[in-house]
């Protein structure tokens, strides 16, 4: 997808390395307590990166808070992690965070699509107004059904993943 991985680690260097090159993950930063993880994502985000962090335990708590977005892996996740994170995954399956990103990127494109949609609606409402083609009452039809509109498209979201699932 693009994305530069990063595995920062309290384990040793050899156990780091090994599951990094199983994982396909481009560096590795091993031996690492919790303020060396948030240090390393700091230096990542002043450099203008965007940092996911993605993490189960109490160790990894204030490095997902510091994260631009963080997901904690919930089924052995501590509470400390899945406080500190923005989602949790239900499970503890790293495949799933490709889906999860695929979602999220969806979800940012309907959100910018409906905000372009329910503005050009008002817009041309105003100016149709104007003209005094469209009154009051009707104005507030028009700006009902554009929300309507709006709930209904977004709820196109709940499809994401079905045919995948039914296969």
């Amino acid at each position: 997808m693009g994305i530069k991985t990063l595995m920062l680690t309290g384990d040793n260097e050899k156990t780091a390395e090994a599951v990094a090159a199983g994982l396909g993950i481009d560096e590795v930063c091993s031996n690492l307590m919790p303020e060396d993880k948030v240090a390393r994502l700091e230096q990542c985000k002043a450099m203008g990166e965007k940092v996911c962090m993605i993490g189960d335990g109490v160790n990894d708590a204030p490095a997902l808070a510091a994260a631009d977005c963080s997901v904690a892996m919930g089924e052995l996740g501590s509470d400390a992690a899945i406080e500190a994170a923005d989602v949790t995954l239900l499970g503890s399956d790293l495949s799933a965070l490709p889906e999860l990103l695929s979602f999220g990127q969806k979800v940012i494109r309907k959100i910018k699509g409906n905000i372009v949609l329910s503005m050009s609606i008002n817009v041309l409402s105003v100016i149709l107004s104007l003209f005094g083609l469209l009154t009051p009452v009707t104005g507030a039809i028009v700006h009902n059904v554009s929300s309507v509109f709006v709930v209904c498209n977004s709820s196109l979201l709940l499809l994401h993943g079905t045919k995948r699932r039914r296969a």
